[in-house]
């Protein structure tokens, strides 16, 4: 619809060229005759062309006006319309029969030439002849996607009589340029001008020459790399301009005066680019705009009501801005005239607050209401039902609360409602969806609906996308469903279902994009799975067990993980499946033997060819009970970027092959029995690594100094393995850990040359990699946010000397764990410039010393262990450290001081852990050792008062020694 109105005018003003030209021009083959030099000069022309699939095999004989592309005058016979567009002469899908080769300076013996059009052939980046400059009866010049490159010659501005220049470069693989435009000022008589994708980001001014062309009725240069925007000007020549439009350029300025002056303009448009300001309230100006499109800018303040004065609009885009305002404004703007006229309304992701009114109803023309990501808030009103025009209707990711109208039951025309992430409650019955037969995409996802439908409601829709994620579908599966044959995607995770998968659930439709039943509780197999075509495919977090089914070559994405599946799997892993990208199986119980006839790519162990999987990108088999050595196969998917083994029982090297891999992002091989030196090869082959963990393993030696060289390492957990040596000091050059803000970008996208690869987006949310990581004391999972994380884990190694000062350079860092080492030295001083630390685990080493004063800068600092060391002096205070007052990080530190020491009672107990408080003489320490000796003094003193007596006095040692032997009778007596 957006693209429909965008062309609007510029279709008009083509279709009103072409009658204008149709009038010199007579197409009456029978009785022309061309001119023999003019026959001689095309021949020329065709013999300069590559023609592969002798799309010109008519140009032969004498008649050339009955040659395919070519016109002549009915009077003077001579050549005036080459009409040799691609898609004029070739309507078939192919695009390598296109024409190609060079443009022959013959055609300038066409004198009378006044119509060329070369357009969507391939010319292979040959720059535009100059030549065509002396072609000086053109009045319509189509070059648009034809392959050509360079500069844009100056020698079109001497075709005076031209009319309709096309130069539009979008979907050519050549780029053209322009360093200035002085030329296009003496196209007086140019109506049309097209430029889009010719880079004029060298051009100092490009308004002026175009302003100086009162008869331009249609400027569309979009993607041409402007960044300045003319702030007033001293004359206004566009008069006659109907379309403007000046999209995807990097203009950084408020919206100027001067374009809301062009009172005959029909199209503006200037969306995606970085316009500033407030939109300005002049729009009651401009009485024949139809079509207002400033989507994805920077713009602020409220909506003008003045808009509700465009007596003529159609369509209004101002989404994706910062828009802070009521929607009280659109009761105004509904109520106006442009209430009478407008279709589509277009108003997603701002900052629209407030409740909807009944002003909608008042859009008797409204085809299209995108209100989607604000936060208005209230209840859907009823009265949205009364818009009988409705076509689509988008109100997600918002705060609506109450119920879904059953109003809506009345939009017969509907055939999108998205109503999706919302607080939206209560129950969906038939009466919600009585009368749209034309229903075609339903989301009503994440939100706490009930979906209450009678066993035999048959619905009045055949919808091709369902989306009910987080809706409450009974336990079983919904009869209606059965009726929903030839969807191509349906969501219903996380509704509660706790059923036994339905045969009919794999009959529904043969042709799918995608099919997700996670987070529920489905039992079952599913053997009776037969698509002709599927992309996706998610049943994690089920109970589903043995067999899987066989799949198409068509599947990309299979997510299977935490069900029961346990025995050797079926080989629907096969080389059949050449775009598989995403293959999840973690979380089962996956072991056995492999068939050594048959590519299986799962059982006991890993084969050694896990088939033809060459787009494989990203790859989960952690927790299962896999076992032997790592496939040296592994490296043969140069395309891979997502690694999961962890967890399993996998022992051995990790197999040279990996280097191969060149494009991984995470490797994590964590909580298996690998063993051997870490290789050197990690940092010298994969530069994109930013997560690498090998934590719990039985890894020794020293870490490599190839390290280094891994520039996009966010995520370092060498944990619980046996390494030694120093930390290395070139830990201090990972320059992704010292980023304090991280870029907003995808953990999974990967930069490789001019080639930007993503491991994917998938579903409503999209696939985002997710990572279990020790921090803050305990394990936590990462998953959308992991891209933000920093950390360096290396506790339960053997790590001695002392704790690199180039740590600290670090500035992006969260966690840092040394802890369950040998390292000995000091805290270095600069540790207070990891300003966004939140967890640092220092415990159980030989560090000694006093702790920094700097520690009182870590600010985010949320758990902190520097037990079981030998610090001394005084614990610092101030800012986040005096919010941490649980004594057990200091424990085992017996010359500490201070709070949370500071009662300083010995032997105290503090959760089961005795406290040690002592250290430097002060006068706490100075009462213990008092309280120690005098325990001891007392000993002595009655010791030898007792014994000493008894030693030295006979007459009372022989009684004492007669009252022991009449206790011990009395005793045996009894």
């Amino acid at each position: 619809m957006e693209r429909r109105f965008l062309t609007f005018a510029a279709a008009a003003q083509l279709l009103f060229l072409l009658g204008l030209l149709s009038s010199t021009l007579s197409i009456n083959e029978s009785k022309l005759q061309c001119r023999e030099s003019e026959r001689v000069a095309l021949l020329e022309f065709k013999d300069g062309l590559r023609d592969p699939h002798s799309l010109l095999s008519s140009w032969e004989g004498s008649d050339c006006c009955n040659w395919r592309g070519v016109s002549c005058n009915n009077e003077t016979e001579h050549v005036v319309s080459l009409d040799l567009g691609y898609r004029h002469l070739f309507d078939g899908p192919s695009t390598a029969w296109r024409l190609g080769g060079n443009i022959s300076p013959s055609l300038l013996g066409l004198k009378y030439l006044n119509y060329l059009d070369l357009s969507f052939n391939d010319f292979g980046g040959i720059s535009i002849p100059e030549s065509i400059g002396s072609m000086l009866e053109l009045s319509y010049l189509n070059l648009s996607n034809a392959g050509f490159s360079g500069r844009v010659p100056a020698q079109i501005g001497n075709l005076s009589s031209l009319r309709y220049l096309d130069l539009n470069s979008i979907y050519s693989l050549h780029t053209l340029y322009s360093d200035e435009l002085e030329w296009v000022a003496h196209l007086s008589s140019l109506q049309y001008l097209d430029m889009n994708s010719v880079n004029l980001a060298k051009t100092n001014d490009w308004f002026h020459p175009i302003n100086m062309i009162p008869s331009l009725s249609v400027l569309l240069l979009p993607s041409c790399q402007l960044k300045e925007m003319p702030t007033s000007l001293l004359f206004h020549n566009l008069t006659s301009l109907v379309t403007l439009d000046l999209s995807n350029n990097q203009f950084d300025s408020m919206l100027t005066s001067w374009l809301f002056n062009m009172s005959g303009l029909e199209c503006l448009n200037l969306q995606f680019n970085h316009f500033q300001g407030s939109i300005p309230d002049a729009f009651a100006n401009m009485n024949s705009l139809e079509i207002i499109q400033l989507r994805k800018n920077e713009l602020h303040g409220p909506i003008p009501q003045s808009i509700g004065k465009v007596c003529n609009m159609r369509s209004l885009d101002l989404s994706h801005n910062n828009i802070s305002d009521n929607v009280l404004p659109l009761a105004v703007i509904s109520a106006g005239c442009a209430g009478d006229t407008l279709e589509n309304m277009n108003l997603r992701s701002n900052g629209l607050t407030g409740n909807l009114s009944d002003w909608s109803e008042k859009l008797k023309m409204l085809s299209i209401l995108n209100l989607g990501n604000n936060l208005l808030q209230g209840s859907i009103p009823p009265s949205i039902g009364n818009i009988s025009t409705l076509t689509n209707l988008f109100l997600s990711h918002n705060m609506f609360n109450g119920t879904l109208p059953e109003s809506f039951g009345r939009l017969s025309e509907l055939t999108l409602l998205d109503v999706s992430y919302n607080l939206l409650s209560g129950v969906v019955s038939e009466v919600h969806f009585v009368n749209l037969s034309k229903l075609e995409q339903l989301s009503l996802a994440s939100n706490s609906l009930a979906i209450n439908m009678s066993s035999d409601w048959i619905p009045p829709f055949r919808l091709r996308f369902i989306g009910l994620s987080s809706c409450k579908l009974e336990p079983k599966f919904p009869p209606w469903l059965q009726t929903q044959k030839n969807y191509f995607i349906m969501d219903l995770s996380y509704s509660e279902i706790d059923d036994t998968v339905p045969e009919w659930l794999w009959t529904l439709s043969q042709e799918i994009d995608m099919l997700d039943l996670s987070q529920n509780r489905i039992a079952g197999n599913v053997t009776k799975l037969k698509f002709h075509v599927v992309h996706i495919l998610d049943l994690s977090f089920n109970n589903l067990d043995d067999p899987l089914p066989s799949l198409p070559s068509s599947i990309e994405y299979i997510d299977f993980s935490n069900n029961l599946f346990s025995e050797t799997l079926v080989p629907f892993f096969s080389e059949q499946m050449p775009i598989l990208s995403h293959l999840f199986l973690s979380g089962n119980h996956i072991h056995g033997t492999i068939p050594a006839s048959i590519y299986n790519l799962l059982s006991g162990e890993l084969p050694g060819c896990l088939g033809d999987l060459a787009s494989l990108a990203a790859m989960n088999f952690a927790n299962n009970d896999l076992s032997r050595q790592l496939p040296g196969s592994l490296g043969a998917y140069s395309w891979l970027q997502s690694l999961h083994l962890d967890n399993n029982s996998f022992h051995g090297q990790l197999p040279v092959a990996l280097r191969s891999c060149t494009l991984l992002v995470t490797l994590d091989v964590g909580n298996n029995r690998l063993s051997g030196e870490i290789p050197t090869w990690i940092g010298e082959s994969l530069p994109f690594l930013r997560i690498l963990r090998l934590r719990s393993n039985m890894f020794y030696g020293y870490v490599p100094h190839q390290f280094s060289l891994l520039t996009s390492l966010q995520i370092l957990d060498l944990a619980s393995n046996s390494l030694s040596g120093t930390i290395p000091h070139i830990f201090g050059n990972l320059p992704a850990m010292a980023l304090a803000h991280k870029p907003k970008e995808r953990m999974m996208e990967v930069l490789q040359g001019n080639v930007q690869t993503s491991v994917g987006f998938y579903g409503p949310s999209g696939y985002a990699d997710s990572l279990s990581l020790v921090m803050k004391g305990r394990e936590l999972k990462y998953s959308k946010n992991l891209g933000y994380v920093a950390s360096i884990d290396l506790s339960g190694n053997n790590f001695s000397g002392d704790i690199p000062r180039e740590l600290a350079s670090l500035y992006g860092l969260q966690s840092v764990n040394l802890s369950n080492n040998k390292l000995s030295g000091n805290i270095p001083a600069n540790i207070g410039q990891l300003r966004w630390l939140e967890s640092l685990d220092l415990s159980r080493n030989n560090l000694s010393g006093s702790i920094p004063s700097s520690m009182s800068s870590l600010t985010s600092l949320s758990h902190l262990n520097l037990s079981y060391n030998n610090f001394t002096g005084r614990i610092p205070t101030g800012y986040q450290l005096q919010t941490l007052n649980d004594p057990s990080m200091y424990i085992g530190n017996l010359g500490l001081r201070g709070a949370p020491l500071e009662n300083c009672k010995a032997n105290e107990i503090y959760n089961g852990t005795q406290l040690a408080c002592g250290g430097e003489i002060d006068d706490c320490e100075s009462e213990m050792l008092g309280f120690y000796i005098g325990i001891i003094l007392g000993f002595v003193a009655e010791f030898w008062a007792i014994w000493g007596t008894l030693l030295l006095c006979e007459t009372l040692r022989n009684r004492y020694f007669v009252f022991i032997d009449w206790l011990f009778a009395l005793f045996v007596e009894r």
